[in-house]
């Protein structure tokens, strides 16, 4: 055997036919046909966020979608990793706490409003020196209350959708309403686990694909944890291998936006997923790959189930997917100013490494670490992120919404450097954007931003 392919041409054989989509089935726009045999002989997984968006959604919109995987269940498949990721996500301020976070968050922007434009009226007031004019004050001090009565009303209207929205008996595993709907939509659905030598070479391929840029999920790579950033690959390995134990098409639905999922938007031309991703599926397991946003599957389940699906339900999970999709990435500048104001009082080293990271494409190299600590370079990195996760836990107890604690400021292996140490540490690479001008306040007129 010298493993040479010997094509069919030149063993004398008359090749196949092939047709113009042959070996080309990622350009091929999905059909009403293909939804129909997919909801009724495919396999529809369903991603971790897709599980979690049912915590962010309103009351409507979570009946919507745990409607359609009900009507689904039969079809419904759900990778192990997904539901490992679910519980491991699933108590986050950002997704239990969605809600009440997210009316908290509207409610400080409003005040902070408001006192901007008390503050900037006390200025006007004093640049031109009407402080003796009654008529003047009498006319500021009764609309500056009116004003007030407006923002106390929004924020009022804020807090009672917010308590509407909330799943008040969430924490509570036995009392949670979403729980008790999916236990018996997921009963027997959920796959097994990866284990020993399989899982560790799951992770070995996984980091090998990261630092190739294989999708999916070499995105996670460039900011979280390996055994984290492994996850979507995990997902991926464990679907390949259910799709091709029974043989079946699958409908990916998942409410991830990265370009390695999805192959970018051109023009009118709708999301695709990467055409990597659909010519492994079909060379692993013979059948075709489709993928779907949350929104998108209630829309084709309206249509092809004929399920009865509000519109503002597929228009609430658009928006929740054009925000910040993880509840592991919703960072703010506001979250991220407050912590590197406390890193400064705390761990000054750490913020300061985290704003040279931000002008410098979100790394911060060992010796960048060591200059601005004034370290012996006998000492160890080892924990050097802790003060970090530490910090941001102590913004979460305070009710400040909060991106991904872990995978914030990660350290960088690199064997090529040190197989034992770390050659640097990254930032989020949501955050970076979000960092540099709190670095350029910092640093003043100092920053190395040009």
């Amino acid at each position: 055997m010298t493993g040479i392919e010997v094509s069919s041409e030149a063993k004398g054989v008359s090749p196949e036919p092939r047709g113009i989509f042959d070996g080309f089935a990622e350009h091929r726009t999905p059909s009403l046909e293909d939804y129909q045999r997919l909801f009724g002989s495919g396999l529809v997984v369903v991603d971790t966020n897709v599980l979690l968006t049912l915590y962010r959604s309103n009351q409507r919109t979570r009946d919507d979608l745990l409607n359609v995987l009900d009507r689904l269940r039969e079809q419904l498949w759900v990778p192990h990793q997904v539901i490992a990721e679910f519980w491991r996500n699933r108590e986050n301020i950002s997704v239990l706490g969605h809600h009440r976070a997210r009316a908290k968050e509207v409610g400080e922007a409003l005040a902070k409003a408001g006192r901007s434009a008390s503050d900037a009226l006390d200025r006007w007031l004093k640049q031109v020196h009407v402080g003796d004019d009654a008529d003047i004050n009498s006319a500021i001090t009764e609309h500056r209350k009116q004003f007030g009565d407006v923002l106390a009303a929004l924020q009022a209207v804020i807090e009672r959708q917010a308590e509407k929205d909330v799943i008040s008996d969430a924490v509570d595993t036995n009392a949670d309403p979403v729980l008790a709907r999916l236990e018996p939509i997921l009963q027997g659905r959920i796959g097994p686990p990866l284990v020993g030598q399989e899982y560790a070479d799951a992770l070995s391929e996984a980091k090998r694909r990261g630092q190739e840029e294989i999708p999916p999920g070499y995105e996670d790579f460039k900011s979280k944890p390996a055994e984290q950033a492994a996850g979507d690959y995990l997902v991926w390995e464990q679907t390949l291998v259910e799709a091709a134990r029974l043989g079946a098409d699958v409908l990916f639905v998942t409410g991830d936006n990265k370009e390695d999922w999805w192959k970018p938007r051109n023009g009118p031309i709708p999301a695709r997923p990467r055409p990597e991703l659909v010519q492994e599926m079909f060379h692993r397991t013979g059948g075709r790959l489709f993928m779907l946003q949350p929104s998108g599957l209630l829309e084709q389940a309206q249509q092809v189930l004929e399920l009865e699906v509000e519109t503002s339900s597929v228009l609430d999970l658009e928006q929740l997917q054009t925000a910040k999709n993880s509840s592991e990435t919703e960072w703010t500048a506001e979250a991220l100013e407050a912590l590197i104001d406390l890193l400064l009082g705390q761990a000054n080293v750490q913020a300061y490494a985290m704003l040279d990271a931000a002008q410098n494409e979100g790394f911060v190299s060992r010796a960048t670490v060591y200059e601005i600590g004034g370290y012996d370079e006998t000492r160890m990195l080892r924990g050097f992120t802790r003060p970090v996760k530490t910090a941001a836990k102590r913004l979460q107890d305070q009710g400040i919404p909060i991106g991904d604690i872990d995978g914030l400021f990660v350290a960088v292996y690199d064997p090529a450097f040190d197989a034992v140490s770390a050659s640097g540490f990254r930032l989020a690479k949501e955050t970076i954007s979000l960092l540099r001008p709190i670095a350029q306040r910092v640093y003043g007129e100092d920053s190395r931003i040009a």
